[in-house]
């Protein structure tokens, strides 16, 4: 009987001897998963974080180059405004096609901190603005009210130039920093004026704003009412007799600068996207 007993009791101590290696390596088992779990969340708290910083670096240079976009004399706005905006070299059609996108590396000045960014590209792309067809407009009115008030509305207000959205520009900003990129693009709507005051025509000094008669080759520009003038053409007055033998073609001379031109914000507004 004693022997008996102390069979039993010698394998109870054996089975606990394994429930307790077995509890044991399951808490060491726990541990390394918290352990591992841990550095994973702090490896991705740190990686969070240099992705917001690469998100601010990028929005902040965003808000550098706005400001330069409209200070026309930046070299910034010079590039935009004389090259990439006005060139056919970015795009065949400036006013009927996406342009080919320019990237190039940003150096920031000594006033515009990085922030510790590796590098800095900015990429501009341009398309035509939802306002590109009122730079060439046809003037038809079988009245001479009607096409007096037309002129007016075409040219603006005061015949000082009418504010045309012709073009929209893209900027995309890519900052890196730490491994980490982040690429920050805003829209913007190319908003511009060209020079409609044709007093001076005959003094050879042309306005920006002509038009074309039926369709022929000669720039002629309003002088004053209703009257028109071409260089070596001379006069052409529309009035109620002969208004109705003429079709108006109101132009702007996209060959030349814009008298004015002012950036802001597009409807798009700006997209963020993380760079593998």
């Amino acid at each position: 009987m004693h022997r008996r007993a102390r069979s039993i009791l010698r394998g109870e101590q054996g089975l606990s001897m394994i429930l307790v290696l077995c509890i044991g390596a399951l808490f060491v088992a726990l541990s390394a998963a918290l352990v591992y779990a841990a550095s994973v969340l702090t490896a991705n708290a740190n990686r969070q974080l240099l992705e917001q910083e690469a998100y601010q670096l990028a929005t902040s240079f965003s808000d550098v180059l706005e400001g330069e976009l409209n200070d026309r004399d930046s070299s910034f706005a010079k590039f935009v405004n004389e090259q990439f905006m006005f060139s056919q070299s970015y795009g065949k059609d400036i006013y009927d096609l996406e342009s080919q996108p320019k990237e190039f590396a940003w150096k920031p000045k000594g006033s515009q901190p990085n922030g510790g960014a590796e590098a800095i590209t900015v990429t501009l792309r341009r398309r035509p603005g939802d306002g590109a067809d009122k730079l060439n407009q046809t003037a038809n009115s079988t009245s001479v009210t009607d096409l007096r008030n037309l002129l007016n509305t075409l040219e603006g207000e005061d015949r000082k130039g009418m504010e045309i959205v012709d073009l929209q520009l893209d900027i995309t900003v890519t900052v890196t920093k730490n491994g980490e990129s982040f690429a920050f693009t805003r829209t913007y709507d190319r908003t511009v004026k060209y020079d409609s005051d044709g007093s001076q025509a005959k003094s050879y000094i042309f306005p920006k704003v002509y038009y074309t008669i039926n369709d022929g080759p000669t720039k002629y520009y309003r002088i004053s009412d209703l009257t028109f003038y071409a260089p070596g053409s001379g006069e052409q007055p529309i009035t109620a007799d002969n208004i109705g033998s003429n079709r108006l073609t109101f132009h702007c001379d996209t060959s030349q600068q814009p008298d004015s031109i002012t950036y802001t914000r597009g409807a798009k507004q700006s997209t963020g996207t993380k760079q593998e």
